[in-house]
């Protein structure tokens, strides 16, 4: 009898063993396969461009690769969804930014899930600054040019924008807003395809960030008329508060975020990776050649800009529904 709970109490205690040794072994190897980066995003646009340089460089700080996985649609929400109902164990991310994090809570009936609840903050990658861009062959030379057509009459200007709330509308609804002029707005798929219908010449203007239209103002294709911020981005195009903006308008946080449940040591794993790649030199210089700061922030800094962001998009989006 004795010898057979001696040999019970070994086979008991090795099972133990073994089960917290897995676990450990577990932590020890995340990740332990590819993890896949949700982008909800039509391709072609600033986040995917930004997301394409990163990722190049992250699986040298994991050990293994971050896979882009594309997954456009109604307005971000439909890739959102997709990396909150993920298994929170750090091998799916999401892509997102702050229109799509905060303001989206006030601007779309939405049950499924809260960003607020269903998503830690992993690393703010950079920002982005928006352009006021037309075609280099139009009539609108200047903003103010552009400016007093658009006050001319409703309909007068016409904008592409990629969906609705969300990089290029959010930024042309506060120009809108506090220059007291009218566009006619023009949704596409994407950043992308909105590009191409002004180069088309379906409309007469639209947004990018810099980095995205580089190459058409290098071959004399886009003109960019003014760019957002305090100080000016770009020699003689001037800055939106010089054209009567508010010093925030325009700006988009590029930002990784992480399924709620994802435990502690696999977020602090992910933020050393990002941490670590800011000095990568290969890094910063090709996100200097797409025209993109490396303006990185810390996933737990940025859970505080967060908070502000939430309170100022509340604000935004109930003085327009007031109007």
């Amino acid at each position: 009898m004795r010898a057979y709970w001696g040999i019970s109490f070994f086979i008991s205690t090795f099972l133990l063993l073994a089960f917290f040794s897995d676990n450990l072994l577990a932590q020890e190897q995340y990740p332990e396969k590819p993890i896949t980066l949700i982008v909800p995003y039509a391709a072609g646009g600033s986040n995917d461009l930004n997301a394409r340089i990163f990722t190049s460089f992250l699986d040298d700080y994991l050990g293994q690769p971050v896979l882009i996985k594309l997954v456009p649609g109604q307005a971000g929400q439909k890739g959102t969804l997709e990396a909150v109902r993920a298994e929170p164990d750090g091998h799916t991310l999401l892509f997102t930014d702050n229109y799509r994090d905060q303001l989206h809570r006030y601007t779309f009936r939405n049950n499924a899930y809260d960003t607020n609840t269903d998503l830690i903050t992993i690393a703010r990658v950079n920002y982005g600054a928006i352009g006021i861009i037309v075609r280099n062959d139009d009539d609108f030379k200047t903003w103010a040019q552009l400016e007093a057509a658009a006050k001319s009459k409703f309909g007068a200007v016409t904008m592409s924008h990629s969906g609705l709330w969300v990089a290029l509308f959010v930024p042309a609804i506060q120009v809108m807003k506090n220059l007291d002029l009218q566009l006619r707005m023009v949704p596409y798929r994407g950043g992308g395809p909105a590009k191409a219908a002004l180069l088309a010449g379906d409309v007469d203007m639209s947004m990018a960030f810099p980095a995205t239209v580089a190459a058409d103002v290098e071959a004399g294709r886009i003109r960019i008329l003014a760019t957002a911020g305090r100080e000016r981005l770009i020699p003689d195009v001037p800055s939106f508060v010089e054209i009567g903006l508010p010093p925030t308008t325009g700006f988009m946080h590029r930002v990784v975020m992480a399924p709620v449940g994802i435990s502690e040591e696999r977020v602090m794993i992910l933020r050393e990776a990002f941490s670590r790649m800011q000095q990568e030199q290969g890094y910063q210089r090709m996100m200097a050649q797409l025209g993109e700061n490396t303006e990185y922030l810390d996933g737990a800094a940025y859970e505080a800009v967060r908070v502000q962001q939430s309170s100022d998009y509340r604000e935004l989006a109930e003085s327009l529904i007031a109007q």
